[in-house]
């Protein structure tokens, strides 16, 4: 295999050993890239703390002349902080994009991984290395539908996450990084960023990553399965047709790793992407009879299998194109179809449902869908043939209108549909409840105007799904990203109704389960900000005994965040630390009112209340916003 020498420069990311500094760029190579680019670099390409080390991330820098591409390689170093926690190295390498593009050296990133893995940093030497040309043919031998779909979903212009892979080895999930990529026009890698693992929470700039949840606003693809592509996405339903139609093989793998006009993920480079991969043309094998076209290459029984399956998952924007080639198949073979090709084509559109009114569909495409298929299990038209609404009440069972109507039509209001079939019954409601992600059942509830019923329906969905001994990551992170609904369901309740603390305590359990110790405690109080005080008020409670400590555990976190001087913070925090004797006169200064109904207790007139808290813990939670009013104080006068 032939090779390719190339110049990088390089950089080291750490910080030295026993320090307690944050981390930074330690060394770099003197070239066009300085200290302050790779500490950009650094900062940009975050993805926050992996839990597995090595991973490898794949980035750019520059543009034009000046465009590079970055791989950054991070694994643990036998050294330790001052605080005796294993440092972290990231190496830093950055090679410039015209030596793999004028003249056409394209390089796979597994290739670059393998050969700047070894390379000991820093060196007082110009760094080149040898690496192989990207070899085509065992790329292609890796395409999967999993990697078809997930290139497809990079022509929506939005980030993509690959979940479901944490068991899968590093260099496993880097060659499908590198699958993907072969699935573009090679220029597009000038602007890719892709990484072997990414936080789920972290605000990262990274295009393509493996993560353990989905984050907001990412299209999600499940390892080892084809993804679903919404149907607004109309330059990736025809990104995905085409490279279908081609069944990528090393050739078109090679002719777009020669496609190395940079192109962005923009419109215009989305667009300019569509067309090279229209232009591209197999070549005839050596020897053999001439190709037949692909739209000959298509079965009738397959398109049909192929249409209800695109029916299924609603793909709307892609059900004409599967139409088109039925048609000519279809048209194609004419009287050739025999009676017992006709019986299974009839067999499959019955079985399949095919010709039931496809509500969801508009009203010229469902025309042309029946029309199609109609002329598949029957032939064309003729004076004595069956009319279409005829073969329609023939071969299609009764079906429920209402159940059609909420589940195959997609409704401009998702609310709206849930809230009607919550009307209908629980079957109609489990329709429409399990095909939709957690994030967004827990973004409808979250949705102003507060509504009652999409409160209740989404409370009860969610303690369904979750309520575990363990942690449920999914309901945890969708109700974190809204402040585990406090605002909603203060919103929705007045000031002292029970309902507000029992919805907060069944969401709580249904996203920790069992395990709600001091991590999960402080996760809740830090992202609430401190701001919702039946929340705040919750969480106390689910923790029990010791929720003191951990909320003065969460306020000398907050003050870290703080952005203060690191003196200012050092002088806080020995100041939260101390003794609590002194802070009585504090409390006893503003008690809480004495009512017949406490928190989460029921007082009688004349009786002491019989509290679900202790009073200790309460005081605990006062003593703890009034450390944040200390904060605000200095933040407010920063001298002080």
């Amino acid at each position: 295999m032939s090779t390719v020498r190339l110049p990088f420069e390089w950089a080291v990311g750490g910080k030295p050993p026993g320090s307690g500094d944050d981390y930074r760029i330690l060394a770099c190579s003197q070239g066009l890239l300085s200290r302050d680019d790779f500490e950009d670099i650094r900062t940009v390409y975050t993805i926050g703390t992996p839990e597995e080390l090595p991973q490898v991330v794949i980035a750019w820098v520059g543009s034009g002349d000046d465009a590079h591409l970055v791989l950054a390689i991070q694994s643990w170093s036998d050294e330790e902080d001052r605080r005796h926690r294993r440092i972290a190295r990231t190496h830093y390498f950055c090679l410039p994009y015209a030596h793999i593009a004028q003249p056409a050296f394209p390089v796979s990133y597994e290739d670059l991984h393998q050969a700047l893995g070894g390379v000991l940093l820093p060196t007082e030497r110009q760094l080149v290395v040898s690496v192989p040309e990207l070899d085509s043919g065992a790329v292609a031998a890796r395409i999967d539908r999993t990697a078809i779909y997930a290139a497809a979903l990079l022509m929506t212009g939005q980030h993509v996450c690959v979940v479901g892979g944490e068991a899968v080895p590093m260099i496993e999930r880097l060659r499908f990084l590198d699958t993907v990529a072969a699935l573009l026009p090679y220029g597009m890698r000038a602007r890719l960023t892709a990484s072997t693992w990414a936080s789920s929470t972290a605000d990262h700039k990274i295009r393509l990553a493996f993560t353990q949840h989905v984050p907001a606003g990412t299209y999600p693809v499940v390892w080892g399965r084809p993804a679903e592509i919404p149907d607004r996405e109309e330059d990736a339903y025809r990104y995905l047709t085409l490279l279908a139609r081609h069944d990528p093989d090393a050739d078109l793998v090679g002719w777009l790793a020669s496609r190395t006009e940079p192109l962005t993920f923009g419109k215009n480079g989305r667009a300019r992407a569509l067309d090279l991969l229209r232009g591209f043309r197999p070549s005839p094998p050596a020897l053999m009879p001439p190709p037949v076209s692909p739209r000959a290459q298509d079965s009738v029984e397959g398109l049909l299998t192929e249409c209800a399956d695109v029916l299924e998952r609603g793909g709307t924007a892609e059900i004409r194109d599967v139409l088109e080639r039925l048609g000519d198949v279809v048209s194609s073979r004419g009287v050739a179809i025999s009676d017992d090709e006709r019986a299974l084509y009839q067999k499959i559109i019955r079985d399949r449902r095919l010709l039931p009114p496809k509500d969801g569909l508009p009203e010229e495409l469902r025309a042309y869908l029946l029309a199609v298929v109609q002329m598949a299990g029957h032939g064309p038209p003729a004076p004595s043939a069956p009319r279409a609404d005829e073969v329609v009440r023939e071969v299609a069972p009764p079906v429920r209108v209402s159940t059609t109507a909420i589940v195959h039509r997609p409704s401009p209001d998702p609310v709206a549909s849930m809230k009607t079939a919550h009307d209908q019954g629980r079957e109609e409601l489990e329709e429409i409840l399990r095909p939709l992600q957690t994030r967004d059942l827990v973004a409808m509830a979250a949705r102003q105007p507060y509504d009652m019923r999409v409160m209740e329906i989404a409370c009860d969905e969610l303690v369904r799904r979750g309520g575990g001994d363990a942690e449920d990551h999914q309901i945890a992170e969708a109700l974190r990203e809204h402040g585990y609904l406090a605002d909603a369901i203060s919103g929705l309740h007045p000031a002292g109704d029970q309902v507000r603390f029992e919805r907060l305590y069944r969401l709580l359990r249904a996203a920790y389960g069992q395990e709600f110790g001091p991590k999960q405690f402080e996760e809740v109080v830090r992202s609430s900000g401190w701001q919702s005080a039946p929340l705040f008020a919750t969480a106390a409670f689910l923790f029990g005994k010791g929720a003191g400590d951990a909320l003065k555990k969460s306020a000398i976190n907050l003050v870290r965040d703080s952005g203060l001087d690191r003196k200012v913070i050092e002088e806080i925090e020995r100041s939260l630390l101390e003794s609590e004797s002194g802070v009585g006169h504090l409390i006893a200064a503003d008690p809480p009112r004495k009512e017949r109904r406490q928190w989460f207790g029921r007082g009688r007139r004349g009786k002491r209340a019989e509290y679900a808290v202790p009073p200790f813990t309460l005081y605990s939670v006062i003593v703890a916003l009034m450390i944040i009013a200390l904060v605000e104080l200095f933040l407010l006068f920063p001298d002080f």
